[in-house]
């Protein structure tokens, strides 16, 4: 068989292959280097770099008493950005990082004479500016000379990392479900699992940010963290990241951010983001549902490190656990909930009809019938936008914004909103709903939604008491004609009924010569999903 080799051969044979470390060992000015020039070199040493360069498995050569590195395509990949400076390089100078750990292997194979082998041998190399955990199996062999003497070692191996890692990963999975079987109270559960994901990824703090209701800011505040001993929380000046941070944006766009301050490009951006938030590396994953981001798990280190893909993985599968069950919860309680608000809202729809049926004034049956058919339709329209709310608390600018929308499109009047971003309880957005709906009509009958060029504007606001206040002002070209808002009819009776029996509120009507003032006072408190898990 060794007959069909080409008879073309001479001391340098071995250098001869197509490989791109061959043709480099080729063209290094060996001339001055220690090793000297490669038609010099032993026989041992050229018939192991012969294996070497020819092996398709990482595989490299030490040679001589600096053990000088020599070393194979496959192999070039392990150093990183030491390629191709490392070639010839003595192992102390190349492996600075881990020479700790491998000086004492290689130690022990040249003074046994014998090969070790390492399986998922832990090396904290620093191949890409930060120190990484990374594992490897491989071999140091050593390669004895002409005259039986060891000259150097054959090392070849690959890296593990990525299966170890993952491993690991799938262990920490196992350990997490065993608590969310185990543990029944979510806030516990969600408490539990940012310290078991921090205490794994090795970090100084995660947190979770999450959207409990419509913020017009996209401000998802910070719920829960956890911290390393000694590592403070997140400021409350820096819960909520101002929107024009173009990596808050992308969260906002459901992308992971990984910030460790180089990325190409993006080094001052990511650097400020670091000095915003105190550290010097930080991971964020979303939530997305339905296209918006309603949740974002972070993590923060203090030290500089590289997020792995398998890391983000790690995140990604502790918040979807996490938010799942949250979702989960909340469904449960909001179905439980949803059951006593049905008949409740169908035990208080009838309450609001009988007593509308009871103020009205004895009319024609058309005219009454016609009154009542607008109310019930009233009613039902707020119905149907907490049922598609989900009983969830609303805003009070979508009642407004749902009760004016027939007017917007006319540019000839003019509406403005001005207040705050206020949620009410479902009782609170019927009633109200009815109030507004009721001003609503009378400034299309007879004020500043009925003339050209008219206005209207309703501003709200929050009082130190902890008070509602609604400013309703009407802006009319020409003098309204009275409204049944402005007599003691059936609409200024379902005005004080909805604000001041139903809500002990206050309500005040003034009809000035630009049109209808009306101003309300109510108790409010901070609405809160009764579908949260306590």
């Amino acid at each position: 068989m060794l007959r069909r080799q080409s008879p073309d051969f001479d001391k340098l044979s071995f250098l001869s292959g197509h490989s791109a470390m061959a043709k480099r060992i080729r063209d290094f000015d060996w001339s001055t280097h220690p090793l000297g020039p490669p038609d010099t070199w032993s026989a041992a040493l050229r018939s192991a770099l012969g294996i070497a360069l020819n092996s398709a498995f990482p595989t490299c050569i030490y040679w001589g008493p600096e053990l000088r590195l020599l070393y194979n395509d496959s192999w070039s990949l392990i150093p990183g950005p030491r390629h191709p400076g490392c070639l010839g390089e003595p192992a102390e100078e190349v492996w600075s990082d881990i020479w700790h750990v491998i000086e004492p292997q290689f130690t022990r194979a040249i003074s046994s004479g014998e090969g070790v082998y390492f399986r998922d041998q832990m090396l904290p190399m620093r191949r890409y500016g930060v120190e990484e955990e990374t594992y490897w199996t491989y071999n140091f062999t050593p390669i004895r000379d002409d005259d039986g003497s060891i000259r150097g070692v054959f090392n070849s191996g690959n890296e593990t990392t990525r299966q170890v890692m993952q491993q690991t990963h799938t262990r920490f999975l196992l350990e997490l479900s065993d608590v969310y079987r185990t543990m029944g109270d979510v806030d516990a559960v969600r408490g539990r699992s940012l310290e078991m994901l921090g205490r794994h990824l090795e970090v100084d703090r995660v947190g979770l940010r999450e959207q409990r209701h419509s913020d017009p800011d996209h401000a998802l505040p910070v719920v829960e963290q956890w911290c390393a001993e000694g590592v403070e929380p997140v400021p409350a000046a820096r819960g909520q990241v101002p929107i024009d941070n173009s990596a808050w944006a992308e969260l906002l766009l459901g992308r992971v951010v990984r910030i460790d301050g180089s990325t190409p490009g993006r080094e001052e951006v990511e650097r400020k983001v670091l000095d915003q938030i105190g550290c010097a590396s930080a991971l964020a994953v979303p939530w997305v549902t339905e296209g918006r981001t309603e949740a974002i798990l972070f993590a923060h280190s203090f030290a500089a490190r590289h997020w792995t893909d398998l890391e983000v993985e790690t995140v990604e599968a502790v918040l979807s656990r996490m938010m799942t069950l949250m979702e989960r919860t909340r469904a449960i309680a909001r179905e439980r909930l949803m059951s006593r608000e049905i008949n409740h809202r169908a035990r208080n729809l009838l309450s609001v009809a009988q007593a509308m049926i009871r103020l009205a004034r004895a009319e024609e049956p058309e005219t009454m019938r016609a009154k009542l058919i607008d109310r019930l339709s009233a009613l039902a329209k707020n119905h149907a936008l907490l049922a598609n709310q989900r009983w969830e608390p609303v805003a009070l600018r979508q009642i407004l914004e749902q009760e004016l929308a027939p007017y917007r499109g006319n540019s000839a009047i003019r509406i403005g909103l001005d207040g705050p971003h206020v949620v009410l309880t479902p009782d609170e957005c019927q009633s109200l709903g009815m109030v507004f709906h009721e001003l609503t009509s009378n400034a299309a009958k007879f004020g500043a939604l009925r003339q050209t060029g008219g206005g209207l504007e309703v501003s709200w606001g929050l009082t130190p008491e902890d008070r509602l206040a609604i400013d309703w002002r009407e802006a009319c070209d020409t003098p309204p004609p009275a409204p049944e808002t402005a007599k003691e009819g059936f609409g200024t009776n379902l005005l004080h009924l909805m604000v001041e029996r139903q809500h002990e509120g206050r309500l005040t009507r003034e009809l000035t010569s630009e049109g209808m003032h009306c101003a309300m006072d109510l108790p409010w408190r901070a609405a809160t999903p009764a579908t949260e898990p306590a």
